[in-house]
This record gives C-alpha cells, sequence and structure tokens, in this order.
C-alpha cells in the first residue's frame, strides 16, 4: 500500500465503518462478511495514482443495504469537498472475472478488519486489470497501464489471466481479444499510449 491520498484511505475506512454498523444493527452474529473491492478505489489502493467517488465491491453474501446512508464526505488534499459512496448499481456478472479472483484478493491491511464484522479485500492487480477490460474507458485503460508500470504484472501475464477467465463465458470475446491486444502493445511499448 502506498502512502498517496491518506484521506481517501480514511474514508473507505469511515465507509466500513458504517457498513459494520449496519450489521451491527441486524443483529447479524455470524463469522465476518468479506467485501471484494474493485474498480477505482482497489487501483487506489495499489497505486494511488488516482481519486474516485464509487466504491464498487461484491460481497460474500447477500445483503440489503441503505445504500443512501453509506456515503462519506471528505476533504481532498487541495481543500475541495468531495464524497465515496457504496455504488448500488455495481454489477460483477458482466465483468470479465477470473475464477480465483476472490481467493487471490489481498486483505486492506491497516483498515480496521479486526475490529469490524466485515473485511476489507481488494482484488490482486492483474485481476483488477482483467476485470477492465470489458468496459475498457479511458479511465479503465489508464487504470491497466498505471499498474502495469508499477510492476504489478506483465502484459503476458496480464493475457494469461484474460485468456483464463475468458473459458468461463459465453458470447462474442472477440471485441475482448481486441482490448486485450491493445492494452498489451501499450504496456509493452508505453510510448503508444501517449
Amino acid at each position: 500500500m502506498h502512502e498517496f491520498h491518506p484521506e481517501l484511505t480514511l474514508a473507505m475506512g469511515a465507509l466500513m465503518d458504517k457498513l459494520d454498523a449496519v450489521l451491527r444493527a441486524s443483529d447479524y452474529a455470524g463469522e465476518p462478511l468479506q467485501m471484494y473491492l474493485a474498480g477505482g478505489m482497489a487501483v487506489h489502493y495499489h497505486c494511488g495514482t488516482r481519486y474516485t467517488e464509487d466504491v464498487d465491491a461484491s460481497f460474500s453474501h447477500r445483503l440489503l443495504l441503505p445504500y443512501k446512508e453509506l456515503v462519506v464526505e471528505y476533504l481532498r488534499e487541495d481543500q475541495t469537498r468531495s464524497s465515496i459512496y457504496l455504488d448500488p448499481t455495481y454489477n460483477d456478472t458482466f465483468a470479465l472475472l477470473h475464477p480465483d479472483h476472490r481467493d487471490d484478493s489481498v486483505e486492506w491491511q491497516g483498515i480496521g478488519n479486526e475490529r469490524r464484522l466485515i473485511h476489507l479485500r481488494v482484488f490482486c492487480p492483474v485481476d483488477l486489470s482483467v476485470s477492465k477490460l470489458s468496459r475498457f474507458t479511458e479511465i479503465d485503460q489508464q487504470d491497466i497501464r498505471d499498474l502495469a508500470r508499477h510492476h504489478y504484472f506483465t502484459s503476458l501475464e496480464l493475457r494469461k489471466r484474460a485468456t483464463e477467465a475468458l473459458d468461463y463465458y459465453v458470447g462474442d470475446t472477440r471485441w475482448i481479444h481486441l482490448n486485450l491486444r491493445q492494452i498489451s502493445e501499450e504496456i509493452d511499448h508505453p510510448a503508444l499510449a501517449s
């Protein structure tokens, strides 16, 4: 974990506290739930290269959540007001995901998991990048390049993981292969991304 944008990390901790409070208010008494973080907040965890407002996550259990209450306001480094919220529209059904993405996720150390009924885990960098191949917006492409630039994976490792993931999908996957080829070339030749 890097040291960039500590205020965003603190806001994420406050959001986890709110989720914990929801679970405690429901009288949940089982083993801690697992929250699997994807999207921009996962990129923040690994690289600290950008801010994000929506928190994309899936969970080990089915949850009924008061999404309107799951917002945390904070001040960015430049003192502008911002907020983060748990995105109720995030759906991992249509994203490209490796079947081992949950097993290979990493625990977000130092955010207080030990005191909550919900533990925060983060997609590993290569699985996070694989998940971004399907939407593949400019931000997604930049996130993949940033993760590769931090030496979390090579283009070969990304292609291997994405190809393994594609074995579990039905439908026309040609566009995923095109996205994968484009970003792999940019990782191998960073000047192409300029």
